[in-house]
């Protein structure tokens, strides 16, 4: 390796080389402002892996390496270590981009999953949704809160895992009960509202977007969603939503308990927790038969739903030419603009 002084910053889990010599990569599985996805493969064991490539420059890199942090910190109870979330491998760090190796968790979001789908009932949802929450009351115990729970940052793994991914929103606060001001705002259609605020969020931030997700899964619309982001916003923030009553008319009392038990509570420390959530009626056991009875018709919708989430996402999607150098080698010049590279 060159000179230290070539190298941005130091950290304990980063490799200075260039990740091709140990990964082939592959297909695209991902995309988003500051990353993009890849399935790669170890040259070596064969095994298939995940490799988030984050573009960062000189002002983002401290932002960049947050992710890596949250990923292997070890607080009082130890490494984050929960069958819902990706496991950390190892992170390389070469010019313009932080390239963090991680347990592969599919290539398919929830909602991919749920439209391939033959049959689909209140059950289902439920089992998607009683997973999450078991996630999160992992996390939440350990006062780590995502911050950025949508259909695209879950997962159905190939054995058939649930899987929270993206941890660029993550964060581990200090005081719980106190909560804190964060500088990330996701979706804002999956934002709580005192994300949108910049008020002190808490895990009862998380279980919003939980609720909003549950309103999707059910019904194939969003509870937010408007064609003018203003009006988004205020109704976010006043949290005024309904049930619509078409797509929630055949929908058991339970489900929706579950998520008015939510979405109705303005403050986040009033919501019904992670652990209250599976708790709750709706996902017990001796409900299972009503669940199961409760057929949905809302595949079509789920659809759409999926289509415009992709298409808004799109929008803002990183361009970046993934050619790596390492700090010994010169800075590739891209062919089609320096300035964007």
């Amino acid at each position: 390796m060159g000179p230290k002084s070539n190298i941005p910053i130091q950290h304990a889990h980063l490799k200075y080389e260039n990740p091709e010599a140990y990964y082939d990569f592959g297909e695209e599985i991902g995309r988003g402002k500051f990353a993009v996805c890849k399935k790669v493969k170890n040259k070596e064991s064969g095994e298939t892996f995940a490799a988030k490539i984050i573009k960062f420059d000189s002002d983002t890199l401290r932002f960049a390496v947050r992710e890596l942090d949250w990923m292997t910190q070890d607080n009082d109870n130890g490494k984050l270590d929960h069958v819902g979330l990706v496991k950390f491998v190892e992170a390389y760090l070469v010019r313009k981009y932080l390239i963090i190796v991680q347990e592969f968790a599919g290539d398919k979001t929830i909602l991919d999953y749920v439209v391939k789908r033959h049959s689909y009932n209140e059950d289902i949802v439920a089992g998607y949704i009683k997973q999450l929450c078991k996630v999160l009351e992992y996390l939440h115990k350990r006062n780590c809160l995502h911050l950025d729970i949508r259909p695209t940052n879950i997962r159905i793994a190939p054995d058939g895992n649930l899987k929270l991914i993206d941890y660029n929103s993550a964060r581990t606060i200090l005081n719980k009960k106190a909560g804190e001001v964060v500088d990330v705002i996701g979706d804002t259609e999956f934002c709580a509202p005192e994300m949108l605020c910049f008020d002190p969020v808490m895990a009862g931030s998380d279980m919003w977007s939980v609720a909003v997700l549950t309103y999707i899964l059910l019904s194939g619309i969003s509870p937010f969603f408007y064609e003018d982001e203003d009006k988004v916003l205020s109704s976010v923030q006043a949290c005024k939503w309904a049930f619509d009553p078409e797509a929630f008319g055949a929908i058991s009392s339970n489900a929706k308990e579950f998520i008015q038990n939510i979405l109705s509570k303005r403050a986040p420390e009033s919501r019904m927790t992670a652990t209250e959530a599976l708790n709750h009626p709706w996902l017990a056991e001796d409900y299972e038969s009503v669940r199961k009875g409760s057929a949905l018709d809302c595949i079509g919708m789920i659809e759409e739903t999926d289509g415009r989430l992709y298409e808004e996402e799109e929008e803002d999607y990183v361009w970046a030419s993934l050619v790596f150098k390492t700090f010994e080698e010169s800075e590739f010049e891209s062919p089609e603009s320096s300035e964007e590279e």
